[in-house]
């Protein structure tokens, strides 16, 4: 296994990166599964607080607490679905996801409309956890997909 120096930039694997984000969506997904069978009103609040504090956050510039709120809005899914198993294997990819994650937290907040939030919410409180886990699978996959495309053109205008 090759070594890096803090001098030299470790290689970027674009098809590792899509698949690292394609499986924490799918956990997410499960997890939001999960959880909706058994969401109450309470949960609904601690999730509506965690998204504020998140949306606050963005619009105040201030990306690692966005990057915080927004890890502890989705963690939530995790403790409702009350399985370690799905929680243990999500601990282990998401550290994977953390070194893209300031370069995606700072271009949501130029950009407010793209938070799955709200979307993930509405369909809890309208009791439809399999659109709740579907916008929460998207919204892993598009941010994927996004920086995917970002680093395909850069390394095209080279």
């Amino acid at each position: 296994m090759p070594t890096f120096t803090a001098s030299e930039p470790v290689p970027f694997d674009l098809p590792l990166a899509r698949e690292a984000f394609a499986t924490a969506g799918a956990l997410q997904a499960a997890a939001t599964r999960r959880a909706a069978e058994h969401v109450t009103p309470d949960d609904i609040a601690v999730l509506e607080a965690l998204n504020a504090e998140y949306e606050t956050a963005l619009a105040d510039g201030r990306v690692g607490d966005a990057i915080a709120h927004d890890t502890a809005f989705h963690h939530r899914f995790f403790e409702l679905a009350d399985d370690p198993d799905l929680l243990v294997s999500a601990e282990l990819i998401m550290p994977r996801l953390s070194r893209m994650d300031l370069w995606l937290f700072t271009r949501k907040a130029f950009d407010p409309s793209q938070n799955s939030h709200p979307g993930i919410l509405a369909a809890l409180c309208a009791g439809d956890g399999e659109r709740a886990a579907e916008l929460v699978e998207a919204s892993f996959t598009d941010a994927g997909e996004m920086l995917a495309a970002i680093v395909e053109r850069s390394s095209h205008a080279r």
